[in-house]
């Protein structure tokens, strides 16, 4: 079999984990399970994934090459409102669907009782806070303190909205990536004024 061929068989037979945990959860989805959703034979399975540990790392690792892909648009979306409501719309609606957010939940149960998955998300938790610090960038004056709650608050908000769409049926999404384009464009003088004056209080 070609490496092309294999790689897309890797590929499919994760889209039928995804379809398999979102519907029945992580704990309660096995290898056969995977099999009849994806039209193989289990022991078929074995021969790209070792185990269902394995296969969701994969999905893991795979998410994280969309957030890099997706990566270079939004940052040359900075500075421009109509473009980043249109790139945060088009993103979000992409990646928060119902399926795709009970799949993120059922990982991180998962990950709560295996260490090594809990690690991978950790490690890529740290990598994505740091790829927004690129994008959010430094201004004269700006310390480490107020980077990282800016971008604490944007992977709350990136990650809040798939939670809200999951459990508000009538979510706004145009709405919400209106105003959250609106935040992300504030001018940084703002913020820091606002900053200087919550630590005057404290």
């Amino acid at each position: 079999m070609s490496k092309e061929l294999a790689a897309q068989r890797r590929k499919e037979i994760l889209a039928a984990a995804r379809r398999c945990f979102s519907a029945r959860g992580f704990h309660a989805t096995g290898m056969a399970h995977i099999a009849k959703e994806f039209g193989m034979s289990a022991g078929h399975i074995y021969n790209y994934f070792p185990s269902k540990n394995a296969i969701i790392e994969a999905i893991v690792q795979e998410g994280m090459e969309e957030f890099y892909a997706n990566h270079e648009a939004f940052k040359a979306c900075q500075g421009d409102y109509e473009k980043l409501h249109e790139h945060l719309f088009n993103t979000f609606n992409r990646l928060f669907t119902n399926e795709r957010m009970c799949l993120s939940l059922e990982i991180l149960s998962a990950a709560s009782h295996d260490p090594h998955l809990q690690s991978m998300l950790h490690e890529n938790d740290r990598k994505v806070r740091q790829y927004l610090r690129e994008i959010v960038g430094h201004v004269d004056g700006d310390d480490d303190r107020l980077i990282d709650a800016r971008v604490d608050l944007m992977m709350a908000q990136f990650e809040g909205i798939g939670l809200r769409r999951l459990r508000n049926p009538d979510f706004d999404l145009e709405m919400v990536t209106m105003l959250m384009a609106e935040r992300l464009a504030m001018p940084r003088a703002y913020l820091k004024a606002r900053l200087q004056v919550l630590e005057e209080k404290a």
